[in-house]
């Protein structure tokens, strides 16, 4: 993966084709889908007791080279049946997130972390 200058990040298009292109990696242990215009990473899992599932969704907004990411987790219970799983949400976050870092985009800050950083000292 390239790493681009911050004054010239990748096209939306790129960016969600190398985003696209972590579904079919064999070391990444979940999907990635377009749906409704973002990209959703995920993952599921089941025992047989609980079903699990964890969405990453990013929606890339190209005007600033920014994007939002918001996860959504699931858990539903059946039958008694034993069973286990493992998981960890940086599986999912942290490749996406090198995707989109790799390509020169950044995640859009809130006004509340805005605030944070100013409070602290830090550059916006």
């Amino acid at each position: 993966m390239t790493t681009l200058p911050a004054d010239r990040p990748s096209s939306e298009a790129e960016v969600r084709a190398a985003l696209l292109a972590l579904d079919s990696s064999t070391k990444h242990p979940f999907t990635v889908v377009l749906e409704d215009g973002a990209v959703v990473a995920g993952w599921r899992g089941e025992t047989g007791i609980e079903r699990f599932t964890y969405r990453y969704v990013v929606r890339l907004l190209p005007e600033t080279a920014e994007y939002t990411r918001l996860t959504k987790t699931t858990t539903r219970t059946s039958s008694s049946s034993s069973g286990s799983y493992t998981f960890n949400s940086l599986w999912i976050s942290k490749p996406v997130n090198e995707v989109l870092r790799a390509h020169g985009w950044r995640p859009r800050r809130t006004a509340v972390g805005k605030f944070l950083r100013r409070l602290v000292g830090l550059a916006d």
